[in-house]
């Protein structure tokens, strides 16, 4: 059983990622509907049970949904009534809907109650001293805002109500002016961050730790606002190139493909990288290198964007070194890569604002160590170093490992035609992308899972001909599909 609390987008990014793991979230609402009952089942072990009446009343979700199931697991020893705050017609998910047509089948056991007439003087919610327990399933954690009608009018009448109260995962319209006052509240999986505790517990749903760990379909659960305008979705400055211009023109291609806004390139030669596409705004800066007569420019270009890549194709000249040690010195929001690596010993940062993107040898370089074989001890390396030097790091490999030092989350996508030159250009795109709209440990996770993602549908289509391009093409087609 996990320990501690779990953000509610954690919450819904591992559901997601059980999808990917081939578990349902029929399943899980099946196990949260049947740990829940046995809750309750549990409440009454060894005392008479009054009226041997339980009245379970339901939102439109999910939450909703898990109530559907507690009403069906328990209509063997309880006469259940089922409240619908709404019409069926109205459910939210599939999930929900499957399980409000098992319940129309229990014409014996389930009396079901919906729409307007749940306000009338025949109405459980009007007689709810007649029965031993009240459900709560009203509003999970999709709640934003305050609550409305006609889920308000419900809670008051609840609240005003002796019943015993269990709430499921959250007390609906928790953190509102109208919060269910529940006596207990049974959290699926984990308690939620912020939820009001009162006599909680946490009840298994049957999630592996692997929806956790793994990165999965749940780490690009990320949407455009409808009326956003251009630049709020996130602006990067990819700084690189010099000796090769390729690496930060491929940087900055990924970036834009990841859905962000605007991406500009700071590059000596920025006329050969403006030539590879119109998309992208390119600013010369320096001659041949990036020298510490640049760094005031760059500055005020890094002042002027959300997050910033340094390390594509830079070259390893002393001077440009000493001139990226300025920038990430200057900079709360960097994604290192590449060369760029090469200036983090003398930088001075704020903690958690960088992210690295080492693969094998570079790491090793970083740390002066070889790198362990095995993957567990691997892990260990990769939260050690992200600890000492206050970084999240993101160690490319068969498997990746992505670390802030105390968690860690591994990344499996990806095949071995990846091992063309430029690909890992492509990831320290998507990294300082996301960054802009994702914590930096997210960020790093995402990017991994969407570059391999992407990675193997260019496979698919190239086989061990495909190219960095080719998995720049795949980048929509990747997001399209692991958002469906």
């Amino acid at each position: 059983m996990p320990f501690g609390s779990v953000s509610v987008e954690d919450m819904r990014r591992i559901e997601e990622n059980c999808v990917g793991l081939g578990i349902s979230k029929l399943q899980l609402m099946e196990n949260a509907g049947k740990a829940i009952s046995d809750r309750v089942r549990h409440l009454f072990q060894g005392s008479r049970i009054p009226s041997n009446k339980a009245v379970v009343v339901c939102g439109l979700g999910n939450n909703g949904g898990d109530g559907f199931v507690v009403a069906r697991h328990l209509s063997s020893e309880f006469s259940v009534h089922v409240v619908l705050v709404g019409c069926e017609s109205a459910l939210k998910t599939d999930e929900a809907q499957k399980n409000w047509d098992a319940l129309k089948h229990l014409d014996y056991s389930v009396s079901l109650h919906q729409g307007p007439a749940i306000f009338s003087p025949e109405s459980p919610l009007n007689n709810l001293a007649s029965y031993d327990i009240l459900i709560d399933a009203i509003l999970g954690t999709g709640l934003i805002g305050a609550v409305r009608e006609p889920e308000k009018s419900v809670i008051q009448l609840i609240n005003r109500s002796k019943i015993k109260k269990l709430s499921i995962d959250v007390p609906s319209g928790d953190h509102t002016e109208t919060t269910v006052n529940a006596d207990c509240v049974i959290a699926l999986h984990r308690l939620k961050t912020g939820t009001s505790v009162k006599n909680a517990t946490i009840c298994d749903i049957g999630i592996p730790q692997e929806a956790e760990i793994y990165t999965g379909p749940g780490d690009i659960l990320f949407h455009r606002r409808a009326d956003s305008h251009k630049g709020e979705n996130g602006s990067v400055l990819i700084i690189g190139g010099g000796p090769f211009t390729g690496a930060p023109t491929l940087a900055a291609m990924a970036a834009l493909r990841s859905g962000i806004d605007i991406v500009t390139v700071a590059s000596p030669k920025a006329e050969i990288i403006a030539g590879f596409s119109p998309n992208l705004i390119v600013k010369e800066v320096g001659k041949e290198l990036i020298t510490l007569k640049d760094v005031k420019t760059l500055i005020d270009l890094i002042s002027r964007h959300d997050s910033v890549v340094i390390g594509p194709g830079l070259g390893v000249d002393p001077e440009t070194t000493t001139a990226v040690s300025k920038l990430i010195s200057a900079s709360d929001n960097v994604t290192l890569d590449a060369d760029g690596l090469r200036s983090l010993a003398t930088s001075e940062y704020t903690a958690d604002s960088i992210v690295v993107t080492p693969h094998q040898g570079e790491f090793a370089a970083l740390t002066g160590h070889t790198i362990p074989s095995g993957l567990q001890e691997r892990i260990e390396a990769v939260k050690a170093f992200s600890r000492e030097w206050n970084v999240i790091t993101l160690l490319k490999g068969r498997v990746d490992i992505i670390s802030d030092g105390a968690k860690y989350r591994l990344n499996k996508t990806g095949n071995a035609g990846m091992t063309v030159g430029g690909t890992g250009d492509v990831l320290a795109g998507l990294v300082g992308a996301f960054s802009t709209r994702l914590d930096k440990m997210q960020a790093a996770s995402t990017a991994a899972y969407l570059n391999g993602c992407a990675g193997d549908l260019a496979f698919s289509r190239r086989g061990y001909s495909l190219l960095a391009t080719d998995v720049i093409d795949c980048i929509p087609d990747a997001l399209s599909e692991q958002s469906q």
